[in-house]
């Protein structure tokens, strides 16, 4: 598998809808080669398309989905596995995706990777995206309970309920315990 033919496969898939970024990368120390990563900005509507097309390609594994709060956005990055334990490589795609705040659903992939249903639950109870057809919500980390989703920086009360304070914030804040 090689990154040309991911993307090939991915801009037949979604046309100009893909923004698309071939990036080198050196792996290994004693005989250092340089790897292609794909990274592609995609809108969440194109998202079971997209990892329907990487499926197609090869056998296809899911490391992990971050994500973060980037102010009117939830941004999320997907990042994937493409020719998955096969004898010619593995080309790592990342996903990126910005989700409105105001309205923070995302087509589950579970249907197509259920691997993915734990990093979806994580983002549920941190972020509060809302993956449509999740197959189960309950929280992974936090009680189901638990009313506020702690990676967002608008969490009303949050401050109140969570107090996170590392040694350089302290010194920052002058001791006065409140990170600003």
């Amino acid at each position: 598998m090689t990154a040309d033919r991911v993307l090939q496969g991915l801009s037949e898939a979604l046309g100009p809808r893909l923004r698309a970024e071939l990036r080198p990368r050196v792996v290994g120390v004693r005989r250092p080669r340089e790897l292609q990563e794909l990274w592609c900005e995609i809108d969440r509507a194109d998202l079971l398309l997209a990892v329907k097309t990487l499926k197609d390609l090869g056998p296809l594994h899911i490391s992990i989905i971050s994500g973060r709060d980037a102010g009117e956005t939830i941004e999320l990055l997907y990042h994937l596995a493409v020719g998955f334990g096969t004898e010619g490589g593995e080309v790592m795609v990342t996903f990126r995706l910005q989700v409105p705040k105001a309205d923070p659903v995302v087509p589950s992939i579970t249907g197509l990777l259920p691997g993915a249903e734990t990093t979806e639950r994580e983002k549920i109870e941190f972020l509060g995206v809302d993956f449509a057809g999740i197959p189960n919500r309950a929280h992974v980390f936090l009680p189901d309970d638990f009313p506020y989703h702690p990676w967002r920086k608008d969490e009303p009360g949050l401050a109140t309920t969570i107090k996170r304070m590392v040694e350089w914030e302290e010194k920052e804040d002058g001791g006065s315990g409140t990170a600003g």
